[in-house]
């Protein structure tokens, strides 16, 4: 790497580090002023506050990502330019893209870096910081306590709970159903399971069969066992994920089941492929604000920033309309996930063709 290479990335890397702190720390402040009544009225303990910030770091560096490098490219190639560096890097017989190259080639590194921690690290923060926030709101506890289960078992088997105490073993305000395609054959509904070591009981049992052409038949039972269910204690405990807690392969998988299942995927496809799509601006974001720093003469700190804020309020809109009309069925939901990207990647092109080189 020549000098001048490591110069202009030297300079490009202080603007960012310090553009996604400043951002970090506004997000933080931001986000204490609208939880502090629920860290209070939940009498939250300290290191529940920081853990719930700790998780929550993640999914806020990955949001202000774009802002970030933008701004980064704004104010080091806009320094550059109002002191004339880059005159006199054209003038040495440098053209615009020669000079950008190093800033271009860390982006794509940078964007390989951003799909890492999207699908590698954000989903797990995510899901250990909704565990903080459900426990700070007593929704579940750490033990696996929890409410409104809805799981799935083998062989067409559905059970509901209310709630479930992991310590006693005990779901409350039960309802199982067994399904055969979508008939319901049989459905039983009971106060209390209770786990015994090698199955599940049901108490205050009301069983009803379901037969096509015949009446419902309803039985009244103290207790009855749970023969057909293959979910154990732990299962019971374990927190599911949600879409936004998994991963690539993981949301894949999940799209495949629920597909098979005969339901709707079109959010969770969008969801997919932005998980590609998103880490990407980091790129395509530095394409079209390039050329606009780089040719600045007069512009100061506040117009780079103003400029700067203008595309990135433009590029979330754009980002956030794909989406919403992906889910909608309006557009297909790859489309949907990169409609803000194609967009400025055409600006961007078209920009640094017409740029003065």
């Amino acid at each position: 790497m020549k000098l001048l290479d490591r110069y202009l990335l030297w300079r490009h890397l202080i603007c960012l580090a310090l553009s996604l702190v400043g951002l970090l720390s506004l997000s933080v402040v931001v986000d204490l002023i609208e939880r502090i009544d629920m860290f209070i009225d939940h009498d939250a303990a300290i290191l529940s506050v920081l853990a719930y910030y700790f998780y929550r770091t993640p999914y806020w560096v990955i949001l202000t990502l774009p802002i970030a490098t933008l701004l980064a490219t704004m104010f080091s190639l806009a320094s550059l330019a109002r002191r004339n560096e880059v005159t006199a890097m054209k003038a040495a017989g440098l053209s615009l893209y020669r000079i950008l190259t190093p800033i271009f080639a860390f982006s794509v590194l940078f964007s390989g870096l951003a799909f890492v921690v999207v699908d590698q690290v954000l989903p797990r923060a995510t899901f250990a910081y909704n565990t903080v926030r459900n426990q700070i709101r007593s929704h579940d506890r750490a033990d696996g306590s929890r409410r409104h289960l809805l799981l799935q078992d083998v062989e067409g088997q559905i059970l509901f709970a209310g709630s479930y105490d992991a310590g006693k073993k005990t779901a409350r305000r039960v309802s199982w159903e067994q399904l055969s395609g979508s008939h319901v054959q049989e459905r039983r509904v009971g106060d209390r399971m209770v786990w015994r070591g090698d199955g599940w009981i049901l108490y205050e049992a009301h069983r009803y069969l379901f037969a096509t052409g015949a009446p419902t038949k309803l039985t009244r039972l103290d207790s009855i066992a749970m023969e057909p269910l293959t979910l154990r204690a732990a299962d019971l405990a374990r927190q599911q994920k949600k879409p936004e807690e998994m991963n690539y392969a993981e949301l894949s998988d999940y799209i495949a089941r629920a597909r098979a299942n005969g339901e709707d995927v079109t959010r969770h496809l969008v969801d997919l492929y932005l998980k590609i799509s998103f880490p990407v601006t980091c790129l395509i974001i530095v394409v079209v604000g390039a050329p606009f720093a780089a040719n600045a003469r007069r512009a100061g700190l506040a117009n780079s920033f103003g400029l700067g804020a203008l595309i990135c309020f433009t590029f979330y809109s754009l980002v956030k309309a794909g989406q919403a009309l992906g889910w909608n069925q309006i557009v297909a939901p790859l489309t949907g996930a990169w409609m803000g990207n194609l967009v400025f990647l055409l600006i961007g092109i078209a920009l640094l063709v017409r740029a003065h080189k």
